[in-house]
C-alpha cells in the first residue's frame, strides 16, 4: 500500500479508530462539483442541502461516452477526516476520468441516517453503475442492499466503516482491531500496567468504532489492575471530545490515562485537561494535525502519545480496488492498508505548520488541492 509521508513533500503527506476523528463539517465539508471541478473548498451548507443527498457527478470526458460509472456511497461528512476522505475519491475519479478509465461518477451522503443511505444504494442501483465503494453506517443494515447491487451486477468495495457481507468484492482498510490494540498496548505500558483511565469511542453502531473498541477491549481485560472509570461517544469531534472529557474530569477526581480512538477527540480531551488545571497524562491519539500540534506543544509538560491512523485516501485505494475488479483482476476478499503510527520519535515529521488542525496528515491530495478544500 502507498504511504505518503508529511516532511519534505510539497504534493504529498504521509488512517484509523476508526479513523476518523476531526473538527465540525461545517469548518471543512468538501463539496465536489460536476463535470471540471477536482476539489471544492470546504463551505457551510444549508440544512436543508445537508438533508438531501450529496451527489456529484462528472460529465464523460472520453470518446463515444466510454468508460466505467462509478460511486461512492459515504453515510457522513461529519468531520473533517470523511470530508477529506471524499476528496481523496474526487482526486481519484477525477485522475481515472482524465485516463478514459471512469466516464462518469457519483457521489452519494446519507448524512448518518441508515435508511437514506439504503435508499442512496438502491438509486445507484437504479442508475446501473459499474462500482460502487461505500462505508456504511451500520455494518449489518446495509448489507443486504449490498448484496441487491452485487446480484444486479454491480461490483462492491466496502471501506473504512465496511459491510459484513460475502457478497462484495472486497473490504478495503486498516485492520481496526489492530488500531485498537496499538494504542491500548502502548497505554498500559505507560502506566506500567495499573492505573484509572477512561475511554472516548467514536460513532457508536459504526464497524469502525466497535472494531477500535474490540481490540483495545480485548487488551485492558488482561490486565486487572486497570479501572475503566468512563467511556463516551463522541463521534471522532473535537467539540464533542472536549465535551465528554470535560464532564469525566469533573465527575474523576484521578484519571492516569485516556485510550482515545480518534485524534481530534484527543486534542479535546488535551484542551478540557489544561483548562481544568490538571495534569497531563498517556493518552492515545491519531494523525489528526491539530492533535500532533497540541502534543507537540505539551511534549515538555508531560504529555505522552501514540497516534496509530487511518489514511483518508482508503476512498481512493477502495476505488482503486474496484476499478481492478471491473477489469477482471482477481482481488482477495481483505484488502489490508498497513498502519502507520505516529510516535514520540517520529512526531515532528508529521506536522504541518501551513495546514490547520482539522487537516488529515496520511493523504495523498496535492497541495493545491488541500488549500482549497482547507481555506
Amino acid at each position: 500500500m502507498r504511504k505518503m509521508f508529511t516532511v519534505g513533500l510539497a504534493a504529498v503527506m504521509a488512517m484509523g479508530l476508526c479513523a476518523c476523528g476531526s473538527q465540525k463539517a461545517a469548518e471543512t465539508t468538501a463539496a465536489p462539483a460536476a463535470a471540471e471541478t477536482t476539489a471544492a473548498p470546504a463551505q457551510e451548507e444549508k440544512k436543508e442541502e445537508k438533508e438531501e443527498t450529496t451527489e456529484a457527478k462528472a460529465s464523460s470526458e472520453t470518446a463515444g461516452g466510454e468508460g466505467y460509472v462509478v460511486a461512492l456511497c459515504n453515510y457522513s461528512i461529519g468531520n473533517s477526516w470523511r470530508a477529506q476522505m471524499e476528496q481523496e475519491f474526487v482526486a481519484e475519479a477525477e485522475k481515472l476520468k482524465a485516463e478514459g478509465v471512469v466516464s462518469e461518477y457519483y457521489i452519494t451522503n446519507s448524512n448518518e441516517d441508515i435508511n437514506k443511505q439504503i435508499s442512496d444504494m438502491q438509486d445507484l442501483i437504479t442508475k446501473k453503475v459499474d462500482a460502487i465503494v461505500i462505508t456504511a453506517a451500520s455494518p449489518t443494515a446495509l448489507a443486504p442492499v449490498v448484496e441487491e447491487a452485487t446480484e444486479a451486477g454491480i461490483k462492491v468495495v466496502s471501506f473504512d466503516n465496511v459491510v459484513e457481507t460475502e457478497e462484495q468484492v472486497a473490504t478495503v482498510g486498516i485492520d481496526e482491531k489492530e488500531f485498537g490494540r496499538i494504542g491500548a498496548e502502548w497505554l498500559v505500558d505507560k502506566l506500567d500496567g495499573k492505573g484509572k483511565i477512561v475511554v472516548l469511542n467514536g460513532i457508536a453502531g459504526t464497524a469502525t468504532d466497535s472494531l477500535r473498541w474490540g481490540g483495545a477491549e480485548e487488551v485492558f481485560k488482561q490486565y486487572p489492575d486497570i479501572e475503566i472509570l468512563g467511556s463516551a461517544n463522541a463521534s471522532w469531534d473535537y467539540a464533542q471530545g472536549k465535551a465528554a472529557m470535560e464532564s469525566m474530569l469533573s465527575a474523576y477526581p484521578e484519571i492516569d490515562g485516556v485510550w482515545s480512538q480518534g485524534g481530534a477527540m484527543t486534542q479535546g480531551a488535551i484542551d478540557a485537561f489544561i483548562a481544568a488545571g490538571r495534569d497531563l497524562v498517556p493518552m492515545t491519539s491519531e494523525g489528526n494535525n491539530g492533535a500532533i500540534r497540541a502534543w507537540i506543544e505539551n511534549k515538555d509538560k508531560g504529555l505522552s502519545c501514540i497516534a496509530p491512523s487511518n489514511p483518508t485516501y482508503t476512498s481512493a485505494e477502495a476505488l482503486r480496488v474496484v476499478v481492478k475488479a471491473l477489469n477482471g483482476e482477481d482481488i482477495p476478499g481483505n484488502v489490508v492498508m498497513d498502519i502507520e503510527t505516529v510516535t514520540e520519535e517520529n512526531v515532528d515529521q508529521y506536522y504541518r505548520s501551513d495546514m490547520p488542525d482539522s487537516f488529515w496528515v496520511l493523504t495523498e491530495l496535492d497541495d493545491a488541492t488541500l488549500q482549497k478544500l482547507y481555506k
